[in-house]
């Protein structure tokens, strides 16, 4: 494993992670979505899973934002900063108002739009100031942070919920430190370069295809968090609690999936990837089939392992596969896929499987089939590294041995 030798970049990532905590802060409205469609029964399903919904379909809009317009502008600290920020205030909002679904969704807006400022800046700050191995191993390790903070939100969300759905959200007070220890070490990160021509048409074939990917492959994972909580209730496994139990063993998967980048990349290079798919496919085959709460939690383990090893992976190539100018709005494209496949999940399984009654079952067939076409095509299209990562590699390497000598 690679890792930051000096004190500066030690100070760098403590910054970092510190910020990663928060990202699944998205997940405090997870255990509550059966407790709010009681709350608001005229309320279509699909609306109320918005809720959740809707939070990363915010977060792709705000990190193409940050990385289009603010990233030549802003400093990277101060908008991770003010974007972690916005986080806390607009989900404390909703203790104080939550008379009606819309004030919900507004909240879930705003956090969304701070949740993607966050994770577009800390990316991009990866980026600015590690490279190679070396930076795949750090985006690795990141995901075992939003893991744990995955557990801190869901189990806040639990405990403070249990008797009132909108108390749920009284956890993003928590937030306070993270932020705190963000002021003191986050880097201030660099401006990217003025770019010239349009970004888009200049966007490497390769970080387009994944961005597609990332959405496809995103859009089905999606199916276990906006239908944990409902399958608790349909299935007689409990109520609120148990649907924070099943969303907290779900986050727990990306410690270790972080933890497993580095080396399945080392050893499977790019074919990692659909690896990575195979394992959300048998967590949500298990999901189908679970006959308890306790095989609910291992379903939602592994189809998570699937899903948290796949991200930083996706994060490495696109940023592998992209020059200095273009290289944070090329992790924000990359991000704007996973996020809008998460935003319009609900969506999409609900119209797909509306003439067939839009059962949770056949939704979850679906997203198996879907999932199993794209590690066919992984499986063959990543079979290689790219021209543009075997120059990386080439460069790293003449530059260890120059160092050597």
């Amino acid at each position: 494993m690679v890792l930051p030798v000096n004190k500066t970049q030690v100070k760098y990532i403590v910054g970092i992670y510190s910020a990663a905590m928060c990202i699944m802060g998205m997940l405090v409205p997870v255990p509550i979505l059966s407790s709010i469609a009681k709350t608001f029964p005229d309320a279509n399903i699909a609306a109320v899973q918005m809720c959740v919904g809707i939070i990363p379909l915010c977060m792709a809009l705000s990190a193409l934002f940050v990385s289009s317009v603010l990233a030549t502008r802003v400093q990277k600290r101060y908008t991770v900063l003010a974007c972690h920020i916005l986080i806390m205030v607009a989900g404390l909002m909703v203790v104080a108002f939550h008379d009606a679904l819309w004030q919900v969704l507004a909240a879930s807006v705003f956090i969304g739009i701070g949740i993607g400022g966050i994770q577009n800046g800390t990316d991009a700050l990866i980026a600015d100031y590690f490279e190679g191995q070396q930076r795949g191993t750090i985006m690795g390790v990141y995901s075992t942070f939003v893991a744990l903070g995955g557990i801190l939100w869901t189990v806040l969300s639990g405990i403070l919920g249990s008797s009132e759905w909108y108390m749920s959200y009284a956890a993003y007070a928590a937030e306070l430190p993270f932020i705190i220890v963000e002021f003191i070490c986050l880097p201030m990160g660099h401006l990217e370069p003025k770019r010239k021509g349009n970004v888009l048409k200049n966007m490497p074939r390769e970080v387009a295809l994944i961005t597609l990917i990332s959405f496809i492959f995103v859009l089905c994972f999606q199916l276990f968090s906006t239908n944990v909580s409902l399958i608790v209730s349909a299935r007689g496994f409990g109520g609120t609690a148990q649907s924070a139990m099943a969303s907290t063993i779900m986050t727990v998967a990306g410690i270790f999936a972080g933890l497993l980048v580095g080396p399945l990349f080392k050893r499977f290079k790019n074919r990692a990837m659909p690896m990575a798919w195979c394992v959300t496919i048998l967590g949500l085959v298990l999901t189908l089939v679970a006959p308890s709460l306790g095989v609910l939690c291992c379903a939602g383990f592994i189809t998570s392992l699937g899903k948290e090893t796949y991200v930083p992976l996706q994060g490495n190539f696109a940023a592998g596969n992209s020059t200095n100018e273009g290289r944070a709005f090329n992790l924000a494209i990359g991000m704007a896929g996973t996020n809008f496949g998460m935003a319009l999940s609900p969506l999409f399984f609900e119209a797909a499987t509306a003439p067939f009654g839009a059962q949770i079952s056949q939704k979850f067939v679906l997203g198996i089939i879907i999932i199993a076409v794209l590690v066919v095509f992984g499986m063959i299209h990543y079979a290689k590294l790219t021209p543009a990562q075997e120059a990386e590699e080439r460069a790293q390497a003449a530059a260890r041995e120059a160092a050597t000598h």
